[in-house]
């Protein structure tokens, strides 16, 4: 009498495994993105379209209490939008909080902002600091 060993292969055994560890993976990936997928496309639209906290900055680098407080102002980069918080909302509204670095001391910049066209009206300009705790509003007089 001839009996055959019936081998099941590496895939048919394992296949079960491999597809509920993919399922699982696959679920942590879609979940993440949901949840960080508003915050990471307000982060690239204000990446490619950084007039927004430029015009803000040259406003806030002219003001001599910003000065006399912070000293000479670095321009914002990458790694300070970074740190900082950006939000669009529907209506092309631009609420950012950015650090600011000066050559006497660091803050917070808060910008709010309408785009109106192709230009941004700004609601509110200001620079925060910890030590001394101020804050100056830069549209004030202007």
């Amino acid at each position: 009498m001839t009996e055959y060993i019936y081998k099941k292969s590496w895939w048919r055994k394992n296949r079960n495994w491999i597809l509920g560890i993919c399922m699982m993976v696959s679920g942590f990936v879609i979940t993440v993105l949901i949840i960080l997928g508003k915050p990471i496309g307000d982060f690239t639209k204000t990446m490619v379209d950084s007039s927004v906290y430029d015009n803000a900055f040259d406003l806030v680098e002219d003001d001599e209490r910003v000065l006399a407080l912070l000293g000479e102002v670095q321009p914002i980069g990458f790694f300070e939008l970074l740190e900082g918080e950006v939000r669009y909302t529907v209506n092309d509204k631009a609420i950012i909080t950015v650090g600011i670095k000066g050559s006497k001391q660091k803050g917070k910049m808060d910008i709010i902002a309408n785009k109106k066209d192709a230009t941004w009206k700004y609601e509110t300009i200001r620079i925060r600091t910890k030590k001394p705790k101020k804050t100056i509003e830069v549209l004030d007089d202007k």
